[in-house]
């Protein structure tokens, strides 16, 4: 019987390569045998399954040798969207059996840097944050910098504020993973940092009990002369907070290279895609040399770099 013959190109696709990483495997002797007729280079179809089934051999070996491979095995299979036959693992060469699973749909294709549309859960604030800040000059007054003590602006603007100084301490809305998930927190802008209205004239409110106030370091001073902040210059910072908080910086974005933490994949480098509804990351990662999409707990991933 004469034995089927695979293009370069046929033979690529069925292995989940690209031509030019099918050469390399032949360059490096890895059990590919090939039929030359002139310039033509063919693959027999029986020779792509025994290497197929050499890969799938060496990758349950190196699975089975850990102390614990069933979790490893059921990892694997839910990340290529098949369920997992347990029993008798070494000796059954059928390991996995396709099943239909509703909860893994496959994950949008990304192209370049284009910005992928995600369904957005509401996002909670602290209470704080959302309250409207009065930020208008009051008569003969001038917004100057204090430095805080560590950690401790809130607890500065509270005491300033009870003294009748008006504050203001813009703010970055940032993802962070807390207890495993993704919330989006306030963040000074300038850490241990505090701008606050003051008197100039002269004649109003004494600048004295700023530095006794609690939370408080100093007023900042150059030269030993406290200096103004421009007016402009804080309503910019306004404007900025309002934007970003209506747009949080993400915990990840698409393209990123992220490194799974935790888990039986724990180590191994991804792309991050994009979060689903219920706010899991969907990332790819090259699993048999082929890229695979797999979501996971965005507190199980950490971006490199």
């Amino acid at each position: 019987m004469t034995p089927r013959l695979l293009t370069t190109q046929e033979a690529a696709e069925r292995l989940g390569l690209t031509p030019g990483s099918l050469q390399e495997l032949r360059w490096k002797d890895d059990g590919l045998p090939i039929f030359q007729n002139g310039l033509s280079v063919h693959y027999r179809l029986e020779d792509l399954e025994a290497f197929e089934q050499r890969e799938l051999r060496t990758l349950l070996k190196q699975v089975l040798q850990r102390e614990r491979p069933l979790p490893l095995i059921r990892a694997i299979a839910r990340s290529l969207n098949l369920s997992v036959n347990t029993q008798g693992v070494e000796s059954n060469p059928e390991v996995f059996k396709p099943a239909e699973r509703q909860d893994l749909k496959p994950a949008p294709k990304v192209k370049g840097a284009a910005h992928i549309p995600t369904e957005q859960p509401a996002r909670v604030l602290p209470a704080k944050t959302t309250a409207a800040i009065d930020l208008s000059l009051q008569p003969n007054h001038a917004w100057y910098l204090v430095h805080t003590k560590g950690r401790q602006e809130d607890t500065a603007i509270t005491n300033l504020q009870r003294q009748n100084f008006r504050c203001y301490m813009p703010m970055l809305y940032v993802e962070k993973v807390r207890r495993g998930k993704p919330v989006v927190v306030a963040e000074p802008m300038f850490p241990s940092y505090v701008f606050v209205q003051l008197d100039t004239s002269g004649q109003g409110q004494s600048w004295s009990p700023i530095r006794s106030t609690l939370g408080v370091r100093e007023l900042v001073k150059f030269g030993g002369h406290p200096p103004k902040v421009d007016a402009e210059l804080i309503n910019a910072l306004h404007k900025r907070e309002q934007l970003q908080q209506s747009n949080p910086q993400a915990l990840f974005a698409a393209g990123d290279k992220v490194v799974i933490t935790d888990g039986p994949f724990a180590g191994i480098e991804a792309i991050y895609q994009t979060a689903d509804a219920e706010r899991r990351s969907m990332i790819l990662l090259s699993m048999l040399n082929k890229p695979v999409s797999m979501r996971i707990e965005p507190g199980q991933l950490r971006k490199c770099g």
